[in-house]
């Protein structure tokens, strides 16, 4: 993909996590700068989570998606629940714990994955990067850490 129109989807995408947004969901944007999106989620009684999403390539390939503590550390272990979204690894390339969902670069390299194409998501409703966070962060409310 061209970076430049790399960069204005990914800039169309994240304008709106924002505002009341942030506040009624209680995320803390840490970075939304292309290439990245690095959003903490934070609720009373719940430890603390944060994703970076790394997009350069937005939306040709999904984000690369490292979990990490409140305060920047990579995850070790990783939220439990009924979802079954938090993979504790290791991913077969970063060698770390991974979201296993479609829509993030981890799940559609891994290898018993690689046949769910990226391409039979990224025009679909929920797949946009709003989407990808939301599918994570409701994933985390039901989960336990």
């Amino acid at each position: 993909m061209n970076r430049a129109a790399a960069h204005a989807l990914f800039d169309e995408q994240v304008r709106h996590i924002a505002g009341d947004l942030l506040e009624s969901r209680t995320w803390r944007v840490f970075q939304r700068a292309f290439p990245i999106l690095d959003v903490g989620f934070e609720m009373e009684g719940r430890v603390p989570f944060r994703v970076q999403m790394s997009c350069e390539d937005w939306n040709d390939v999904p984000p690369a998606i490292a979990l990490m503590t409140f305060d920047g550390a990579y995850l070790t272990a990783v939220p439990t629940g009924p979802t079954g979204i938090f993979h504790a690894g290791p991913h077969d390339v970063t060698k770390r714990p991974f979201i296993c969902m479609a829509g993030s670069r981890e799940y559609h390299t891994y290898s018993g994955h690689v046949n769910d194409l990226w391409d039979n998501y990224k025009n679909v409703s929920g797949y946009s990067l709003g989407g990808i966070l939301e599918q994570i962060w409701s994933a985390w409310l039901k989960s336990h850490l």
